[in-house]
């Protein structure tokens, strides 16, 4: 399966042109559709999950690649996040090897079941992490984007132009 393609405004150019870049920019944009929705955490996810999916809300705030089509993957994202924590305060407390019994008497040594569960939403983080640009290389962007915005925004000739 191909990898889903970044938004323009996290590539640097290397496999398009500028005007290329700019051109799919504006287009994204205006797929992007409305924001307002975002902000709002989601009542039936539990507690934990509530504060991840404000976490990240906030935290991709600055890349404003987020909009209302993205709740769906964003809760997501923030359950598995919230039961891999729940997964991992299990194992915590009752380890990674549970003794038990099989049903003819022989005392079997099986890994706790929460790892497999921890694991099963692991893989699903990765996948729903990928889609939102969380891995290293796209906050790296992500910060590169901010500083670039930054300093658009203190430059006083385009402050100049834009007004």
């Amino acid at each position: 399966m191909a990898r889903p393609r970044k938004p323009a405004s996290l590539k640097q150019g290397h496999s398009e042109s500028k005007a290329q870049l700019e051109e799919r920019a504006e287009a994204e944009q205006e797929l992007l559709g409305n924001d307002d929705l975002v902000n709002e955490i989601p009542e039936h996810l539990d507690e934990l999950a509530q504060e991840y999916y404000e976490f990240l809300t906030t935290e991709l705030e600055i890349s404003n690649i987020l909009c209302n089509l993205d709740i769906p993957l964003l809760e997501q994202t923030a359950d598995c996040l919230s039961k891999m924590r729940q997964a991992d305060e299990i194992i915590n407390k009752e380890g990674l090897i549970l003794n038990t019994i099989d049903r003819y008497g022989n005392a079997l040594i099986k890994e706790h079941p929460a790892v497999a569960t921890k694991q099963k939403y692991l893989n699903q983080f990765r996948a729903l992490s990928t889609q939102l640009g969380l891995s290293p290389a796209s906050r790296a962007q992500l910060a590169g984007l901010k500083i670039e915005q930054k300093n658009e925004e203190e430059d006083p000739l385009l402050k100049l132009l834009k007004s």
